[in-house]
């Protein structure tokens, strides 16, 4: 038979449950955006680097290769591919980026878009998609 106190031990344990949520959505990540910054690399050499973490409003600029061309959008703090020209497309389907260590790769153009930190450390953990 189930008492009022076996209730309440219940519903304290399951309050205590939601504790390390708290702390992780009050305290943030320690890979925070801030001092993050783009590079985008074309055939392996550095094309452009864009600041993230100061960035405000929309930018937009082409990226032009030999075999074609990527449009790139800067948004606030993230970035992403939004046009090519290149048969597959996948590099726009893979979104916007915004964290160290992110990535987004059009393969037919060797366009490559990477977040980095200006805090010289990189993320200690590979986020699965």
């Amino acid at each position: 038979m189930i008492k009022k106190w076996d209730i309440i031990l219940i519903a304290a344990l399951l309050a205590a449950s939601f504790i390390p949520e708290g702390v992780f959505l009050l305290g943030g990540n320690s890979a925070d955006k801030g001092g993050t910054y783009a590079v985008i690399q074309v055939d392996g050499t550095e094309y452009k680097t864009v600041p993230l973490s100061e960035h405000r409003g929309t930018d937009t600029f082409t990226v032009r290769a030999e075999s074609g061309y990527n449009t790139v959008v800067v948004r606030d703090q993230e970035i992403g591919i939004v046009e090519a020209d290149c048969p597959d497309k996948i590099c726009i389907g893979e979104g916007f980026i915004s964290q160290p260590g992110a990535t987004t790769v059009c393969l037919p153009h060797k366009v490559l878009v990477e977040v980095r930190s200006s805090h010289g450390g990189e993320p200690d953990v590979i986020p699965a998609r």
